[in-house]
């Protein structure tokens, strides 16, 4: 079975002893797992980046210091899952906190709900940490969608929100709602689709 404990960082040599004087520190995932029982487990862990002395000043990099906090949930019983994330990354005079909330859950055969919901507050600060070049670029979407089935048809009834790294920009669709059929056979020579 799970166990609570220490995770292990992501740590190298380097990192410990440093090889130049301009090069920067980074440790990631320093923190701890709760398994708090058979259907919820949680997590809390750090990330740091050093600024390099006065070379990461120049450059215009003071560091960051990231405190990331998680929550899942899974209920299979009640045909729910889900996981609610927190990240609040403080650097020099600027901090951006992200939020991220997954939950899927199935009211009856036929009706369930999706969300997908991810919100950053400082898009440019958010792109400029990141180490990933897909995740620099990439848009931060949300949605949320309930479907339902009604005899031959189905409802799907949501909304969506995009931000942009770097940028300020942010689109939203709400409310989005669409009915289609399987293809219905009105008589031998009509069928709709």
């Amino acid at each position: 079975g799970r166990r609570s404990g220490l995770i292990a960082p992501n740590i190298g040599v380097s990192d410990i002893v440093r090889n130049s004087p301009s090069y920067r520190r980074n440790i990631e995932g320093l923190g701890y797992y709760f398994a708090i029982n058979d259907f919820l487990d949680s997590q809390v862990s750090m990330d740091w980046r050093s600024s390099a002395g006065d070379a990461g000043l120049v450059l215009g990099d003071a560091g960051f210091v990231r405190y990331n906090g998680e929550f899942r949930y899974r209920w299979l019983e009640r045909y729910v899952t889900g996981n609610l994330a927190l990240s609040e990354t403080k650097t020099g005079s600027a901090n951006n906190t992200a939020l991220t909330w997954g939950h899927q859950q199935n009211f009856t055969r036929n009706s369930a709900l999706t969300l997908n919901l991810n919100l950053v507050k400082n898009t440019s600060l958010q792109q400029q940490l990141t180490t990933n070049p897909y995740s620099s670029l990439a848009t931060i979407a949300s949605q949320a969608n309930y479907q339902q089935k009604i005899g031959p048809m189905q409802l799907s009834l949501g909304a969506s929100q995009k931000q942009y790294p770097g940028r300020t920009q942010l689109d939203r669709n709400f409310p989005t709602l669409s009915l289609t059929t399987s293809p219905l056979n009105l008589g031998s020579w009509l069928t709709w689709t």
